[in-house]
């Protein structure tokens, strides 16, 4: 097995559910709020019988929004059953056989978001981003190599959130799967991430509207383990004239100390990055491989400000587990005006 960090997936999604404010009030600034969003016209179509919930008192955020976000994330991984060849028929398994001293990347993402309640504490969401990635590779067998790898790919996704809270306190749970597009996959990379948050409201005192949540909780994140591919050599090694050189004669002192019968599991293997190394023409490399997160859990810190029924401010921190990821983001809400929908329901 071998450790190695990769962009596989990277998910960022705000935390406007925490906007609601409950129907319980805990001083009389609140008590006089709360009666006054009772007897207010409520405007927006959806959610579903939100009229009815603020009959009760119930402030609910506008029902729909829009996001941006910036995210900063490393990620830990485990390889197992790679495999590696020059033609896409001719690979061989170097589980055994490849080494890495040390795998250090940075990622950096930036994703926008469209989510609508249907219900008072249901919220769908539809993600769209793009990551740019940076890695560092140390290798020590079956030769020393040190090279800088760059890639960069769109990111699509869905989820929803349920959330609700009562006076301070409030929760909510996400569940999110996305799809990150690179280039030198032959498919996209699938992720499923479920995320619980529990939070403690700080209201201002004659500002109702505007209020701070603090937020404490866990992420789980399960991938897709297949991948396969392929990738330009020279563009995935980024290697000088030079360096070349060099690697080709550490190749082939190991191609030499190596008995016949590795040396013919190693042939094919030997040969390609010896024309590679010894040649200016392009050579594709395929590779075959599954993977796993170490740690699939993590926990997460945060909070979110809300400035008004409009905006807010949201920052995220991912951390222990195998990943490490801060987020932080902007959002805006609106919604749709109209007949709110079963609002002469009676509960």
């Amino acid at each position: 097995m071998k450790k190695l960090t990769l962009v596989v997936v990277f998910i960022l999604f705000g935390t406007s559910a925490f906007s609601q404010i409950g129907n319980l009030s805990l001083d009389e600034v609140y008590e006089k709020y709360r009666d006054s969003i009772k007897t207010s016209n409520y405007p927006w179509r959806f959610p579903v019988m939100g009229a009815k919930l603020r009959e009760l008192g119930f402030d609910l955020p506008y029902p729909n929004g829009v996001s941006i976000s910036y995210g900063y994330s490393t990620q830990n991984l485990i390889l197992d059953d790679l495999k590696v060849g020059f033609a896409p028929d001719k690979m061989v398994n170097v589980d055994g056989l490849a080494r890495f001293r040390s795998i250090d990347a940075s990622v950096n993402a930036i994703v926008a978001r469209y989510d609508f309640y249907v219900l008072p504490f249901i919220n769908f969401f539809a993600i769209a981003g793009h990551i740019e990635s940076k890695t560092n590779v140390d290798m020590g067998l079956p030769f020393s190599l040190q090279f800088q790898t760059e890639n960069s790919g769109n990111t699509i996704g869905w989820g929803t959130v349920a959330a609700g809270g009562v006076g301070p306190l409030v929760m909510a749970a996400n569940y999110v799967q996305a799809w990150t597009f690179v280039p030198s996959l032959d498919r996209p990379s699938k992720s499923t991430v479920v995320d619980g948050r529990v939070g403690y409201m700080l209201r201002f005192r004659g500002k109702p509207q505007q209020n701070l949540v603090l937020l404490v909780g866990a992420q789980y994140i399960g991938l897709n383990p297949k991948s396969n591919g392929s990738a330009n050599l020279e563009k995935l090694v980024g290697i000088t004239p030079e360096g070349k050189l060099e690697a080709a004669d550490k190749l082939d002192e190991w191609y030499g100390d190596l008995d016949d019968q590795q040396r013919e599991l190693y042939e094919g293997i030997y040969d390609g990055f010896s024309n590679f190394l010894r040649s200016e023409d392009p050579l594709s490399i395929y590779y075959d491989f599954t993977k796993r997160l170490y740690y699939p859990v993590s926990m997460t810190v945060g909070a979110n400000y809300q400035l008004n029924h409009r905006f807010q401010f949201n920052a995220i921190y991912t951390f222990l587990g195998s990943r490490e990821q801060i987020v932080a983001g902007v959002g805006y809400r609106f919604g749709w005006k109209g007949k709110n929908y079963l609002r002469g329901l009676t509960l």
